[in-house]
C-alpha cells in the first residue's frame, strides 16, 4: 500500500467521502525525472468505482494530489466546460473542445498548484522534474512562422508558469530564449488568472470565461478568434435568489447557428446577460419554437426551467 504525505492522505480521505468505496490506487512504473500531467489518470466506472493509476513513480505525492484535486472539483460540482452543438467540420469541433479544455485546465491547475505549494509538495526536485517534462514535450522555436506547434508550446508553457512560479521565476529564465513568442502569449494568459478566487465555483467559472476572452485577445495577432461564447457551455453558478428570478432577467436565448447534438431539434443558446457566455443550451422540438412558447419560457423561474430540461448548475 502506498504511503502518502499527510496532506495528500487527507486529500484522499476527502475524495473518498464522495464514493461508496475508497478509490483503488495503482502505483507502478519507472521513476522518471520528467513529470507530466499524463503521469496520473483517474477513471470512474458506471458503478461509481474510482481507480487512480500512477505510471511515473518519481514523485507520487505530486502526481496523486494533482489527480485527486481534479476528482474533488467534480465531486464539489465546480463548472466544467462542454458542448451541446457542433458543426459539420469535425476538425473545428475537436479544436474548439481541445482549446476550451486546455484553458479550463489552466484554471484548475492554478488552484491545484496553489494547494500543492501550501502543502510543501513543490520541492526543488519536483519543480526541476516538472520543467524537464515540459521542455521535453515543447519544441524550441526556430522562427516566428507558425510551424503547427504554437498552441502546444503556449499550453505547455502556461502549465509551467503556473507550477514553476510565474514569468519572473528563475526556473524558467531559459524559456525567454527557447520560446520567446510562445512564452509571451502564455504570460498574458497566466496574468489573466490573477485576482480570481478559484476556491469557490463562482470565481472558478468567471476565470474560465475570462480566459476565453483573453485567449482571443492574445491570439488575435495570429488571426485566431474563436467563438467560445456560443459554442462552449460553461454551466452556471447560481444563488437561491437567482433561481427564483424569471429566466429573461439573467439570460438571453439565441437561435444557435450551430447544429444541435440532439437529432431533430434546434439549439437555443442561453447567453448570460452579465458575461455574454453560453451557460446552457435548450434543444427544442419544432413545436417548442413558437413565439408564445418562448414568452412562457422567459417568464418562468430560472430554477424551474433548468430542472425541467435536466440542466445541471452549481449553487452558491
Amino acid at each position: 500500500m502506498t504511503e502518502f504525505d499527510p496532506a495528500v492522505q487527507e486529500l484522499l480521505d476527502k475524495v473518498n467521502e464522495g464514493f461508496d468505496e475508497p478509490i483503488a490506487i495503482t502505483v507502478d512504473g519507472p521513476a522518471t525525472p520528467e513529470l507530466r500531467n499524463g503521469d496520473g489518470d483517474t477513471e470512474v466506472d458506471e458503478q461509481l468505482h474510482g481507480h487512480l493509476r500512477i505510471t511515473n513513480t518519481f514523485d507520487v505525492d505530486y502526481t496523486a494530489s494533482h489527480e485527486l484535486w481534479h476528482v474533488l472539483l467534480r465531486l464539489m460540482n465546480f463548472p466544467s466546460t462542454g458542448t451541446a452543438v457542433h458543426t459539420e467540420n469535425q476538425d473545428y469541433n475537436d479544436q474548439m473542445r481541445a482549446i476550451a479544455g486546455g484553458l479550463e485546465a489552466s484554471v484548475a491547475h492554478r488552484l491545484i498548484a496553489g494547494w500543492q505549494s501550501e502543502a510543501n509538495l513543490l520541492t526543488n526536485n519536483t519543480l526541476k522534474a516538472v520543467r524537464a517534462g515540459i521542455e521535453a514535450d515543447t519544441p524550441v522555436e526556430v522562427s516566428k512562422e507558425d510551424d503547427g506547434m504554437v498552441l502546444t508550446r503556449i499550453f505547455n508553457l502556461l502549465d509551467g508558469l503556473i507550477v514553476l512560479g510565474g514569468p519572473d521565476s528563475d526556473m524558467i529564465s531559459a524559456w525567454y530564449t527557447k520560446y520567446p513568442m510562445a512564452l509571451g502569449f502564455a504570460t498574458e494568459l497566466f496574468n489573466t488568472l490573477a485576482g480570481f478566487d478559484l476556491s469557490e465555483p463562482r470565481g472558478y467559472r468567471a476565470a474560465i470565461v475570462k480566459m476565453f476572452k483573453q485567449f482571443n485577445e492574445t491570439m488575435s495577432v495570429m488571426g485566431l478568434n474563436l467563438d467560445f461564447a456560443n459554442f462552449i457551455v460553461v454551466p452556471p453558478v447560481l444563488s437561491k435568489r437567482q433561481l427564483r428570478l424569471s429566466m429573461n432577467q439573467l439570460y438571453l436565448l439565441a437561435d444557435s447557428e450551430y447544429l444541435s447534438d440532439k437529432p431533430h431539434t434546434q439549439a437555443y443558446t442561453a447567453l448570460g446577460k452579465s458575461d455574454d457566455q453560453a451557460a446552457f443550451v435548450l434543444q427544442l422540438d419544432k413545436n417548442q419554437t413558437k413565439p408564445e412558447y418562448f414568452q412562457a419560457l422567459y417568464a418562468k423561474p430560472l430554477g424551474e426551467v433548468l430542472d425541467s430540461f435536466g440542466i445541471g448548475y452549481s449553487q452558491r
